[in-house]
């Protein structure tokens, strides 16, 4: 039987609980921005207008191989310091280790082809807390120690253009990521993140 080559040497049941862990984190993660971006401190810098799920499933259930899983997590219509997006395919990312964030090669080629952006949320301190998976995937008990780390966390959008830009003008960054199955992949560093997205504090309060 051939290996889905989705699993990025996992267990198909592994990589299905991490399937459904992950979906249960970019629904957490995408409800809680769509209700921080309506605080009077994003006035001027970005309205959500409406929005709606996209892409094949996002009940983090197991797609069988052979069907697409790419699209985007959400479909959203915002307006971006002075931009209008209507119907903008948003691919949800939460990057739980300060310092980094990593992209596939052919994650950011679907992206593309669906003129889709990304909406990071990522840690910026690494202070002995690990937010990465838990081994035990207890989601309420994870979300209990992310939301203490609020302070530390900001938020920012990859627009499609810059998709497209890492993609013609960064190729060789490219390399294989040894924790993502041997992919090809790109590394950003976090001095960088200000050259592909605005940073926005997670936390207004």
């Amino acid at each position: 039987m051939t290996r889905d080559n989705r699993f990025d040497h996992r267990s198909k049941s592994t990589f299905e609980k991490d399937v459904k862990f992950g979906t249960h984190m970019e629904t957490y993660f995408f409800n809680k921005w769509s209700e921080l971006v309506k605080d009077e401190h994003f006035d001027g810098i970005i309205n959500l207008i409406s929005w709606n799920h996209n892409g094949v499933d996002n009940s983090g259930g197991f797609i069988p191989t052979g069907q697409s899983t790419f699209g985007a997590d959400y479909k959203v219509t915002i307006e971006y310091c002075g931009e209008f997006y209507e119907d903008l395919p948003l691919e949800v990312k939460w990057v739980p280790t300060a310092g980094k964030l990593t992209l596939k090669k052919n994650d950011l080629k679907a992206y593309q082809k669906e003129n889709a952006a990304i909406l990071f949320i990522y840690n910026t301190k690494n202070d002995g807390v690990d937010l990465r998976k838990p081994r035990d995937y207890n989601v309420a008990m994870h979300l209990k120690k992310i939301e203490k780390k609020a302070d530390d966390l900001r938020w920012g959008i990859m627009f499609p253009e810059m998709v497209d830009n890492i993609l013609h003008n960064c190729s060789d960054e490219f390399k294989p990521i040894s924790y993502m199955g041997g992919k090809p992949g790109i590394i950003i560093k976090s001095e960088r993140f200000g050259n592909f997205f605005d940073p926005h504090y997670w936390s207004v309060t």
